[in-house]
């Protein structure tokens, strides 16, 4: 930990304060119909794995592991773990019986019985047992027998009587006679069907029927969602076409207020909520959400769970600062932060800012700028030469020629933005008295700087040496002499040292007067003139003279790119080109696995935004910020996918899978005679919900099937297990099989039969005739028609029955006989035996007469 500026102590930057967290987890709690199927110990070690197992008849509803984590904490939570009870599938259904009962949890018990006419047998009852299987064999419903009634021997018409079981009703002729043909006198067999009760009125009392037995004219009856039966649950169709009981009523289901929550409240307020009504929350400021934000009004009255939760508001870490420090003090909703600046630098911006309610820093980020100086003081007879006026930077003092400088050169600014002394002054320079000169004198009182002074003798003396001195800047001119002698018109030309420039012409010519014919030159430093300094950085210079160097330097976060030192040379230029100052580069942090970044340069002082694609969540601070060391403030976050977290469905509903994050499936089902209502699989969503929304076991039910043709199909109840059964009208027959089972998948376990018209095998010959019709199919009839000169005995016409015969005798044909007319009054002396019969068709039902006609020769 590190003590900042204030006296508190922090954790160093891109890190947190230690904790201390348990390394145990206690033991997990006991929960109903659980055993822990581990060593039963008060503790457990991290990373240790236990598990729960059922007690018989009950089974898990979810993953049965537990792992203990850093910190004491079960995953998954113990209590999203659940013994349900084990349920068995509808029980089978017995021909001409039904069964009783509707619970099929483990331990339930449910009777067969049969119906009116039929005893059971086997055992009446059946236990669902703990594998999910009912135990017991499955009984049978057999006819009531009754011995065979005494024939009548040595007679006819035995009459046959047809009775229906109670609850059905005849449909056709009861009574059959027997002819003396040894034919029945009815040919179209009569049907038991089963008496018709009014339809329930299932929509308008929010009715659904679940079952029904066609067999026993048992329906079970059940409420929409949302409404709760009143009533008789299972309702019987009795012989006198009336239901057994009044119908049940049901009544609309209502939750009362919604659950509060802390920190938070229901959008609307009322005291009773109709099923399927959805309350959506909301949190006070500073407070969010976490996950689904709503509760449904379950069709039990109860609201559905788990409910919203209000947890407080959390900003990221806040932004470091260049020459700064922030003090967090929280990250919770309404938490500061504190921001102070390094010695000499100045806080631009709020000191404080807030955790808002959105999660964001309310305040801005500020900056540290550097303390600056005023402009250094001008003093007379010199000049001040400075690179900046930031704190700890320097401002030098120089004098004009003549003047010298008196007190400090240097002053530097400090923390408070004051030069830390008083500028200098220039004073004018003068020079001591001059020595005196034996046998001569010195003319000239003043002895300041740039005055001369001339020597001369006394009357009978001549000077040896130079006549006349200057006050300079280091004392008097050279006193030493030259003893040199130059002709008229000699030419002399002036030169200065290196590092110095004359100040004027620099040739001189000796006159004919012995004088030159103007004054000597001086010698001035050779002084470059001043860069400016570069951007984000200074110079270290105070004058531009010959062989001066100039040193580069960058503010913090920036690079020197070029020589960082620079000399002035003759020509009065610099050596190499100016270097410049660029931002330090923190490197590329690398892409975000599912999320983005915003910001293209990675230099100082470049500021980096992260955020994650949908269904993932940041893991760590949003922002990264380079800094002038060229490091970044912190890792790069990470995006992980949002969790769902085990689905929370019923108890009859089980799931496959085990991946509970974004995007990942799981598989939803029933057991076997339920389907599920819902979609599956269901799919982890982005908002951290799983996309089945109310999923729910419901009774498989097969569809209604399509009628077929010339045949009905006998039962109206399509759930599972239930069965239905095809009859074909008079004269055709079945194809396929007579019975359909609905499976516990919604679909029925065959095709659809199909009805085919009975055919009878072509007609007998007969001699002297012939059959007259091409189609031999049920109800058709053929007409046996004779040859001329034949005549038919016997019904012509035969008719195709349905049992595939021809109903009656085949006619034959015989020669036509005529009698012998009488003669009234006369004898009959010859004839011929020339005869034709005809036939004259009278109807479709071919009744006819015959006629013979005779030639007779006189």
């Amino acid at each position: 930990m590190v003590c900042n500026a204030q006296g508190v102590w922090v954790p160093p930057d891109g890190m947190e304060a230690p904790r201390c967290i348990a390394n145990f987890c206690l033991r997990p709690p006991e929960l109903p119909h659980a055993i822990l199927d581990s060593v039963n110990k008060p503790k457990y070690a991290s990373n240790i794995e236990v598990s729960y197992k059922c007690e018989e008849g009950f089974m898990l509803n979810t993953t049965a592991t537990l792992r203990c984590l850093m910190g004491g904490e079960w995953v998954p939570s113990p209590y999203d773990i659940g013994c349900v009870p084990v349920r068995c599938s509808k029980p089978e259904s017995i021909d001409q019986g039904y069964v009783i009962g509707t619970n099929y949890s483990f331990g339930a018990v449910v009777a067969y019985s049969c119906f009116k006419g039929f005893l059971i047998r086997g055992e009446k009852r059946r236990t669902c047992k703990g594998n999910g299987e009912w135990g017991g064999a499955l009984p049978t419903c057999v006819p009531v027998s009754c011995s065979q009634p005494p024939s009548l021997k040595n007679g006819y018409p035995q009459v046959m009587v047809y009775v229906c079981d109670e609850g059905y009703e005849l449909v056709g002729d009861a009574t059959w006679t027997c002819l003396k043909f040894g034919r029945w006198d009815k040919t179209r067999p009569p049907r038991c069907s089963p008496v018709q009760c009014p339809e329930p009125p299932l929509e308008e009392n929010h009715l659904v029927l679940r079952g029904l037995d066609s067999e026993s004219g048992t329906v079970e009856l059940s409420c929409e969602d949302g409404y709760v039966l009143e009533g008789a649950r299972f309702l019987r169709c009795t012989p006198s076409q009336e239901w057994n009981d009044t119908f049940p009523v049901c009544k609309q289901v209502f939750c009362g207020p919604p659950p509060a929550v802390p920190f938070g409240g229901p959008s609307r307020s009322s005291h009773l909520f109709p099923f399927s009504s959805v309350v959506t929350y909301m949190c006070i400021d500073g407070f969010t959400l976490r996950k689904e934000g709503s509760v449904s009004c379950l069709a039990n009255g109860q609201w559905s769970s788990p409910y919203p939760e209000c947890i407080p508001v959390e900003c990221p870490q806040p932004v470091e600062i260049s020459d700064g420090i922030v003090d967090v003090q929280g990250l919770m909703y309404l938490s500061k932060a504190l921001y102070s600046c390094k010695t000499g630098y100045n806080l631009v911006g709020n000191s404080t800012i807030l955790c808002g309610e959105k999660g964001l820093w309310i305040g801005g980020v500020p900056s540290c700028r550097p303390i600056e100086c005023s402009v250094p003081k001008q003093i007379t007879n010199g000049k001040v030469v400075y690179t900046k006026l930031q704190f700890d930077h320097s401002a030098t003092y120089s004098c004009n020629r003549g003047y010298r400088l008196q007190g400090t050169k240097t002053v530097r600014c400090l923390a408070s933005g004051e030069w830390d002394i008083e500028p200098p002054a220039c004073v004018q320079i003068s020079c001591t008295p001059p020595q005196p000169v034996e046998n001569g004198f010195v003319e000239g009182q003043d002895h300041s700087y740039g005055v001369t002074i001339f020597y001369s003798c006394f009357p009978g003396f001549q000077l040896v040496g130079q006549d006349h001195l200057t006050c300079e800047e280091f004392g008097w001119s050279n006193t030493g002499r030259l003893d040199l002698n130059f002709l008229h018109g000699t030419l002399i030309e002036y030169r200065c040292h290196h590092g110095y420039d004359l100040t004027s012409q620099v040739r001189l010519v000796c006159q004919e007067d012995g004088g030159w014919n103007g004054t000597a030159p001086s010698c001035v430093p050779a002084e470059c003139q001043i860069p400016p300094s570069p951007d984000h950085g200074w110079m270290n210079v105070t004058h531009g003279s010959l062989g001066t160097t100039l040193t580069y330097t960058c503010d913090e976060g920036y690079e020197l790119k070029g020589e960082p030192v620079r000399q002035c040379v003759s020509g009065r230029v610099w050596t190499t080109d100016a270097p410049v100052c660029q931002p330090v580069s923190c490197g590329d942090p690398g892409a975000v696995d599912n999320g983005t970044t915003q910001g293209g340069d990675f230099v100082y002082p470049e500021v980096l935004h992260f955020q994650c694609n949908p269904g993932f969540v940041l893991k760590g601070s949003s922002t990264i910020a380079c800094q002038a060391d060229g490091k970044w403030t912190g890792l790069k976050p990470q995006c992980e996918p949002v969790s769902c977290g085990p689905p929370k469905i019923p108890g009859d509903i089980t799931f496959k899978g085990t991946e509970f994050t974004y995007n990942n499936k799981i598989e939803l089902s029933c057991q076997p005679g339920f389907i599920l209502n819902g979609r599956s699989p269901s799919i982890c969503q982005a908002d951290g919900t799983w996309s089945h929304k109310a999923a729910a076991c419901v009774p498989a039910r097969c569809e209604k099937p399509s009628p077929i043709l010339n045949g009905r199909m006998l039962g109206s109840e399509f759930g599972y297990s239930s069965k239905i059964k095809y009859e074909c009208d008079e004269g055709y027959t079945l194809n396929g099989d007579s019975t359909r089972v609905c499976q516990s998948d919604g679909l029925w376990d065959k095709p659809a039969p199909r009805c085919d018209i009975i055919s009878c095998d072509p007609p007998e010959d007969i001699s002297h005739g012939y059959v007259n019709g091409s189609s031999f199919n049920y109800d058709d009839i053929v007409e046996y028609v004779c040859f001329d000169g034949y005549e038919v005995v016997g019904d012509p016409i035969l008719r195709c029955s349905a049992q595939g015969l021809w109903v009656g005798p085949v006619p034959q044909c015989q020669p036509c006989i005529c009698t012998l007319p009488v003669v009234k009054f006369g004898l009959l002396l010859k004839f011929s035996d020339k005869h034709a019969c005809s036939l004259r068709r009278a109807s479709k039902l071919f009744s006819s007469r015959k006629s013979c006609q005779k030639y007779v020769d006189f």
